[in-house]
């Protein structure tokens, strides 16, 4: 009998230990958001910079822009969905080429966040996340991403397709 029950004293001095003894600091609490962020980074990134990635995805598939929303429609009606169809893959193919470029300025975003940066995202509302982001990296991504969507909208021909949709919508 006192055998069995030195054997369960350990177990239970565990389960009786203070509360501040099991809390988190602020400190692990953002190394944790850190950790999911980076996670969710690196998903992002090998979800979307891949074929497919923007153009299989109905989430985050780029559309034509509004003004040629009514022109392909009425494109379609007559047998043009083909260049329609084309436009869309091109500005899709452009974006998948350019998001791995990203990767590294994430993820040293991610990296960067303080405490108070990640207790602002975990107290934030829905869109949290995304304005962190937004704020942190817009800047540096713009210059980043320009000569990469050129280069790869000119390897698709994007800006051919473009202007022959838009000259059939005007004319």
């Amino acid at each position: 009998m006192h055998r069995r029950t030195l054997i369960t004293l350990p177990p239970l001095a565990l389960l009786t230990r203070p509360a501040w003894a099991l809390s988190l600091t602020e400190t692990d609490a953002a190394g944790g958001v850190r950790e999911a962020l980076r996670r969710g980074a690196e998903a992002a990134v090998a979800n979307l910079g891949r074929t497919d990635g923007f153009l299989g995805n109905k989430a985050v598939r780029i559309p034509l822009p509004g003004a040629l929303e009514d022109a392909a429609k009425l494109m379609r009606t007559f047998g043009q969905g083909k260049r329609v169809d084309e436009l869309v893959t091109a500005m899709n193919r452009a974006a998948e080429a350019a998001v791995p470029q990203a990767r590294t300025l994430l993820v040293d975003t991610v990296k960067s966040i303080s405490v108070e940066d990640a207790l602002k995202i975990v107290k934030g509302g829905d869109t949290s996340v995304t304005d962190f982001f937004q704020r942190k990296t817009r800047t540096p991504l713009n210059a980043q991403f320009l000569p990469i969507v050129t280069e790869a909208t000119e390897k698709v021909s994007l800006a051919d397709k473009y202007n022959r949709v838009a000259a059939k919508a005007q004319g």
